[in-house]
């Protein structure tokens, strides 16, 4: 069979399917014939109507733009049939000469082939041909002169005029059909680029170009490295900071972000933190990013940050920073001061915050390195890595300077506290103790390390010296301290140390006579000047006025655990001795209401109630108290009050007894009388330490 015979067998075929509609199938037969016999193929075409013809020639075309494919066909009269889309490209510039489609698919075979230079020269005539030109022409043109290397500015140029009259088509050609080569488009714009900010001329022509030129390079490589770098850099000169933003986020979150490089990412990071500290309001968010930059690599993030803020923007940022500083650190404090559970370590997960804050003014604020460092050493200690905070405290106190010499040797302190190593703690706190202007939070640290050193060594009383010499300095800050640098596991010793102490100082049980403090001056001359200083102030060498130290304790130990008992009654009898007794009523009574059933509660508020003049009240108290049948807890109370309360109760109930006695004969009754007895012959047995 002849080659005009097997053509015409095809196109009979061709036919078919064209009456059925089915032009796809249809224009692919008729270029199977083409392949055959060229002529008989396009004689049988151009003899269509106009419409068909249409259909045939738009199938070729999408074939040769790669938006359709070419079906695969079997023919009655071939086995296999084998089509090609650079086929249908001859196909369509035999069946139009002029055809643009066909034109641009055959130009670019040739550039594929490394003809530039002749791509170049051949679109150069089609367009001359038709002055209105074709986009893909021009974007073609464009592309073989960047390649060339010798016409980059004149090719740079074919792409702007594209997407100016094209932009959603343009942008799309080139992502699809010049893809391999963007990074050479690319490149060439970045030099363009480069070249047109070096000069001084800040025309508006020459920024509406520049304007154009980064529209461009977004539409066509919008996930570029260098492009979201140079986009941000444009946006936040030309003051569009949101945008600036918009565009860092997109290329560090989006999911070409895992392809860029180091010095990528830092660069972005940078350029938003510019953008957030521009716009303004935006503290967080730009501290977060500088400080992941300077982590990343602080020499080459030093560098863009001088490049990118002025001095003036710079302290602007040192201010914010350290206003957030404050405000973070002020946080974590607030969630100590809150924690319900005393051995809680609640708070903690603020710090890295904190520490991620003081790691960023060290890059930006090189004069402020000791004190930064020292508070950096601060949180290390108190997130739990004292290695690290002392290997930072051994470094600053060996360094020639001397500020926050105080300050560091508590922290050294209580980082050789928490490694068991007592003595070098107990050196360390002694020093700032001892010194002459100790700083108040330092020396605060200092006395409760002390005081918490003396428990092991047996030296309780001395303990509960230094916690209320603390307490005296400063409430909120020996709080604090208890909370977050005493070791967890040794808080729930420590309070109740500090309970018992403060119950036998206001029981006068420390010593036989004489003030609590001379006695233990005595007998260890370890009462330092400031303990002195503090205790003469408040009287503490007076045998009767130990009660206002035991309050500040008392006080100190409900702000650690607001639900243990005891620290509320050691609070209601200082306030008892200190002669405010309606304010021990008060807190006696709350504590009631939430335990009507507390023995040592009762006992307390029923001789109160009596001293109060409410007998009536106070018997009714008593009462309850024999129901329950705990008689024993009576005893510390009456080692408590005062001889003249003593006397009070003894001879109420002696005459409620007598009372009792005179009516009822029955066994409950004479239950109670005895009971009453009992309380007449406690109060009577205990005396005041005084007394002969």
């Amino acid at each position: 069979m002849s080659p005009e015979e097997l053509a015409a067998l095809l196109c009979g075929e061709g036919d078919e399917r064209l009456s059925l509609q089915e032009f796809p199938a249809a224009t692919a037969f008729y270029l199977a014939a083409f392949s055959c016999c060229a002529p008989s193929a396009v004689q049988r075409v151009n003899s269509m109507a106009h419409g068909l013809w249409e259909r045939v020639v738009a199938t070729l075309e999408a074939w040769c733009q790669g938006k359709a494919q070419i079906p695969k066909i079997q023919s009655r009269n071939l086995a296999v049939v084998s089509l090609s889309v650079g086929i249908a490209a001859i196909f369509l510039s035999t069946l139009i000469p002029s055809n643009v489609v066909a034109s641009v698919y055959e130009l670019e075979a040739l550039l594929r082939r490394g003809c530039s230079e002749e791509v170049v020269r051949k679109c150069n005539l089609l367009l001359e041909a038709n002055p209105r030109g074709s986009m893909e022409l021009l974007l073609l043109r464009a592309l073989a002169r960047v390649l060339s290397g010798t016409q980059v500015e004149k090719g740079i140029v074919d792409y702007i005029q594209a997407f100016v009259l094209h932009q959603a088509e343009a942008a799309a050609y080139v992502c699809s059909r010049q893809r391999e080569h963007l990074p050479q488009v690319v490149q060439a714009f970045s030099d363009h680029l480069s070249t047109c900010q070096e000069k001084s001329s800040s025309c508006s022509s020459l920024e509406q170009w520049l304007g154009e030129c980064y529209r461009f390079l977004a539409a066509v490589a919008p996930g570029h490295a260098w492009v979201c770098r140079a986009r941000a850099a444009r946006l936040r000169k030309t003051g569009e900071f949101q945008e600036c933003v918009a565009v860092c986020t997109k290329a560090l979150e989006g999911s070409s972000a895992e392809n860029l490089r180091g010095e990528d990412v830092l660069a972005l990071l940078l350029e938003r933190a510019a953008g957030y500290f521009f716009l303004g309001g935006c503290t967080q968010e730009m501290m977060q990013d500088l400080a992941a930059a300077f982590a990343a690599d602080s020499a080459r993030a030093m560098k863009c940050f001088e490049e990118l803020f002025s001095a003036c923007d710079a302290e602007k940022i040192e201010e914010q920073a350290r206003a957030a500083l404050e405000g973070r650190f002020a946080a974590y404090r607030e969630a100590v001061r809150a924690r319900a559970e005393l051995r809680g370590t609640c708070g903690t997960e603020l710090l890295p915050p904190v520490i991620q804050t003081i790691q960023l003014l060290l890059h930006i604020c090189p004069g402020s390195s000791r004190e930064l460092r020292v508070r950096l050493a601060d949180c290390h200690l108190l997130q739990g890595h004292p290695r690290a905070a002392l290997d930072m405290c051994e470094q600053l106190l060996a360094a020639e300077q001397s500020t926050y010499h105080n300050t560091l040797l508590a922290l050294r302190g209580f980082c050789s506290l928490h490694s068991q190593d007592h003595q070098r703690a107990l050196q360390d706190f002694q020093r700032v103790i001892e010194h002459e202007s100790p700083h108040p939070s330092s020396c605060i640290k200092a006395l409760c390390g002390r005081g918490l050193i003396r428990i092991s060594g047996g030296s309780n009383y001395l303990t509960a010296l230094d916690y209320i010499t603390a307490c005296q300095l400063k409430l909120d800050e020996t709080i604090f301290t208890i909370k977050s640098y005493v070791p967890w596991n040794q808080r729930g010793l420590l309070l109740k140390v500090l309970q018992e102490e403060g119950q036998m100082m206001l029981q006068k049980k420390r010593y036989p006579g004489g003030s609590s403090v001379c006695f233990q001056k005595k007998q260890t001359g370890l009462c330092t000047s400031l303990t002195l200083k503090v205790f003469c102030f408040v009287g503490f060498f007076s045998p009767s006025r130990d009660a206002p130290g035991v309050f500040q304790l008392a006080s100190l130990l409900v702000e650690l655990d607001s639900s243990d008992e005891a620290s509320r009654l050691l609070c209601a009898d200082a306030l008892y001795q200190m002669g405010r007794g309606e304010e021990a009523h008060e807190m006696l009574s709350l504590a009631l209401s939430r335990n009507p059933q507390r023995a040592p509660v009762l006992a307390r508020l029923a001789l109160l109630q009596l001293k109060r003049g409410s007998v009536y009240d106070g018997n009714q108290l008593l009462r309850r108290l024999i129901r329950i049948g705990d008689s024993s807890c009576l005893l510390p109370v009456l080692d408590i009050f005062q001889d003249e309360d003593r006397k009070l109760l003894q001879s109420h109930c002696r005459w409620r007894a007598l009372a009792i006695l005179q009516g009822k004969q029955e066994a409950a009754a004479i239950r109670e009388a005895i009971a009453h007895l009992s309380f007449a012959i406690l109060a009577a047995g205990r005396r005041s330490p005084g007394c002969p």
